[in-house]
């Protein structure tokens, strides 16, 4: 700090009080080495010159001038010492200001400093808990696997290969049940078409009886004509029974 640091202004008195002060001797009550107990050895120092003024020769007189001067020294000397204690008091004042704040300063980076370790202690600390946890979760484990003979990794793995084949395999025989039951729907399907049109045919052969009963007398153009629409419808017959029987092979080709 600076030694040239600035004092702090005192109540400033007007000249009229200071010169009234000073030959009034006011202030007589004042501290030694105060501006105001100077005042009071000048107006004493002043007093006594008025006083030699009109009695020059008597020696008391100038004993009383001696006194009042070396009492005015006296304390002017005094005054000068309490300033030097004043500037003193303030640079020390300065001086320890500086420190406390170089102190206040050095204890918040400790302060932080202290809270960035009490936070990194407190992750490592959950680390090392959760690592313990994890530890003992683990031996609890291994000590459950021992205790209980499981089978290692390798045998429980084939076993769950097994198991996917087997699945695999079930699930094939379901594929191709379910593609035979397709298959004799269809052929069950064609199977009541057949009996359908058999049941068709048979009642058309009771019409044409019964017709050609009642019909005993037509000509033969008649008969032949009835013949040839009896063959045609034959021949059709045949032919729808070719391509339900070909169907029905290659459904059985397929199973």
């Amino acid at each position: 700090m600076s030694n040239n640091t600035a004092l702090p202004t005192p109540s400033s008195l007007s000249n009229e009080t200071l010169r009234e002060r000073i030959l009034t001797g006011g202030g007589t009550g004042a501290t030694r080495g105060s501006l105001t107990k100077v005042a009071t050895r000048y107006s004493e120092f002043l007093q006594s010159l008025s006083s030699s003024a009109s009695n020059s020769t008597d020696d008391n007189t100038k004993a009383t001038i001696q006194s009042a001067a070396a009492a005015l020294e006296t304390e002017l000397s005094l005054h000068d010492l309490e300033i030097r204690k004043l500037l003193l008091s303030s640079q020390a004042f300065d001086y320890n200001s500086s420190q406390y704040t170089q102190t206040l300063h050095n204890m918040q980076n400790t302060l932080k400093s202290t809270q960035l370790d009490i936070q990194s202690l407190t992750s490592t600390l959950i680390t090392e808990r959760q690592i313990k946890s994890n530890r003992a979760e683990y031996n609890t484990l291994a000590k459950l696997a021992n205790d209980q003979k499981l089978n290692p990794v390798r045998i429980t793995q084939n076993e769950l290969n097994q198991i996917e084949e087997e699945i695999n395999i079930v699930q094939k025989e379901v594929k191709d049940v379910q593609y035979e039951l397709c298959v004799k729907e269809k052929l069950m399907r064609c199977f009541m078409s057949s009996l359908g049109d058999l049941t068709t045919m048979l009642k058309e052969e009771e019409i044409r009886k019964k017709k050609s009963a009642m019909e005993g007398n037509k000509s033969v153009a008649g008969d032949e004509t009835a013949e040839d629409m009896k063959v045609d419808q034959g021949k059709n017959l045949k032919r729808k029974r070719d391509d339900k029987g070909g169907e029905l092979s290659d459904d059985i080709g397929a199973l």
